[in-house]
């Protein structure tokens, strides 16, 4: 069955695709699940396992939705800013949870398995484009799905948690990326699609099939959604498509015309959007600020190499073979896509990183030629099952160790050590009291971990409470920790709190960790839920 050959996806297939990716998601929602069924008496947890900031920030863009709005505002921050048509996706759900009467919360994470569903299909779509072979589809699929780096040996042994397959860049990986959010395998998805029609279309005597040709306004569909999705994902694969037509055209010495409708295809409907986008970072001064601190930097070459570890090892001679002969089809295709993502990682941008989203995509592609043509032939069949037994497991070991990393504290008994992934019970009981007293333009000052929650849980703005949307963040985290570690209950205390208009101030367990502030001595106690009070200027 492996080694059959068939143009079609065949019905056994999409089966085994389904099974596959369906166990891949129980696995990816387990440790919520765990958190969901087992609970933890004395600690609240707050909705997000990975990366606790973008998923709070993720609630309050969907609180604002969920409210009826279809512009974001940085809830974040307590100025008042002019809003903007950015990250529609969690409007867009914020609305489809009102209108269904759910809490935001609920339709994040169902949305995130349907994505998850989404994005594996999508893979192994594309490769069902690229290979005839059942056994060379189903190995790019776990490639392409499970691979990743050497970052669990070489993190802890040079005590670098910086490499991508660690917490430094999700997005690049598959699998890991459904723990984050529902639109890093979303944009994974629309690229493996965009990617399989590119090569079903540039592939020989593909100019004389209706159905390739009829297939163009997909393209353009995929490119729109990308640009609303992840627009940086764009970059890179636009770069190739450019760079190919612009090869072809130097070898045939004349324009390729049909080729250069199907990149016209993708680059024209994202052209108004982008365009959107840098007027909006020019002359929107709020998403000018956020644009300047949201600094995702590249990893190091050694970094990055490491990251995709034992993938890319696998993949050289597919490389080696793509460099050599660089012939005009999907190989050509997918080099030249992998080169532009590496070139636009290291371009002097602040959002390097960002234009690493689904890189493990073209390595999977040469690994999987490198095995079909390579590493295949150098076994003998008896230890073909012995080799795929250790290396699956070796090229997944990173992902599913950061699965269960940020539960790991609660399943010890040590749930506080899970920072941002849980608050204190008291908290939650306080958001709740809070939320139908107060309004959107409320501002709130408690401690950055507690404040992350607030927007996306009751609604209200805070002084500080995300590194990227809080505007001059570093200025109103350090104003944050003076005021809670302050001991002059005078002028000082009040000064923040005029400043910033704030109508609430909370102390409890994570604020007295800041410190034993004096300013409580001139506020008004009008609420507590056991170790968390709530104060009045």
């Amino acid at each position: 069955m492996q080694s059959r050959q068939t143009v079609h996806i065949m019905s056994a297939e999409w089966r085994w695709v389904i099974f596959v990716g369906s166990a891949l998601v129980l696995l990816a929602f387990s440790p919520l699940v765990w958190v969901a069924l087992r609970g933890t008496p004395d600690w609240q947890f707050m909705g997000a396992l990975h990366n606790y900031q973008d998923g709070a920030s993720y609630l309050s863009k969907m609180r604002l939705g969920y409210d009826g709005s279809w512009l974001v505002y940085f809830q974040h921050t307590p100025e008042a800013h002019s809003g903007a048509f950015i990250q529609v996706l969690y409007l867009l759900l914020g609305h489809v949870a009102r209108l269904i009467a759910v809490p935001p919360i609920i339709v994040f994470h169902v949305v995130r398995v349907g994505a998850s569903l989404f994005m594996y299909i999508s893979i192994y779509q594309l490769g069902a484009s690229i290979w005839t072979r059942v056994r060379a589809r189903r190995a790019f699929f776990i490639v392409a799905v499970l691979g990743a780096g050497l970052g669990w040996f070489f993190g802890p042994l040079f005590q670098n948690s910086g490499f991508p397959d660690l917490v430094g860049v999700p997005e690049a990986f598959s699998f890991y990326s459904t723990f984050m959010n529902p639109h890093f395998p979303l944009t994974i998805a629309c690229l493996a699609l965009l990617m399989a029609l590119f090569i079903t279309a540039y592939r020989p005597g593909a100019e004389d099939d209706p159905a390739i040709n009829a297939a163009l306004p997909l393209a353009s569909v995929l490119s729109i959604a990308l640009a609303f999705l992840y627009p940086q994902a764009l970059v890179p694969i636009g770069m190739a498509l450019v760079l190919y037509i612009a090869i072809v055209w130097r070898q045939d010495r004349k324009l390729p015309v049909r080729l250069s409708h199907w990149v016209l295809a993708v680059v024209l409907p994202a052209i108004p959007i982008a365009a959107y986008y840098v007027i909006t970072v020019a002359y929107n001064p709020a998403m000018k600020l956020w644009n300047d601190q949201n600094i995702t930097s590249a990893p190091t070459v050694l970094e990055l190499l490491i990251g995709f570890g034992i993938p890319l090892l696998v993949a050289v001679p597919g490389i080696y073979r793509a460099i050599r002969r660089f012939e005009r089809d999907g190989d050509r295709l997918m080099l030249l896509w992998l080169f532009c993502i590496v070139i636009a990682i290291y371009l002097p941008l602040n959002v390097q990183r960002r234009f690493m989203i689904g890189m493990i995509i073209p390595i999977a592609y040469f690994a999987t030629r490198a095995i079909e043509d390579v590493w295949l032939a150098r076994l003998s069949r008896r230890w073909r099952p012995i080799a795929i037994c250790i290396f699956v497991p070796l090229i997944s070991v990173s992902q599913v160790l950061m699965l269960f990393l940020p539960v790991l504290p609660a399943i010890m008994g040590n749930p506080e050590r899970a920072l941002g992934v849980f608050l204190e019970r008291d908290y939650a009981a306080v958001y709740q009291w809070l939320e139908p007293r107060s309004r959107s333009d409320d501002v709130l000052l408690a401690s950055p971990l507690a404040s992350a929650w607030v927007p996306g849980w009751v609604g209200m703005r805070v002084v500080y409470g995300h590194p990227y949307e809080t505007l001059n963040a570093s200025e109103k985290q350090q104003q944050v920790l003076d005021w809670y570690q302050g001991t002059d209950s005078g002028a000082t205390c009040t000064a923040l709190l005029d400043e910033y208009n704030v109508r609430y101030i909370l102390y409890g367990p994570e604020e007295q960790k800041l410190g034993q502030t004096a300013c409580l001595a001139s506020l008004r106690l009008i609420a507590q839920s056991g170790s968390v009070a709530v104060y009045a200027p």
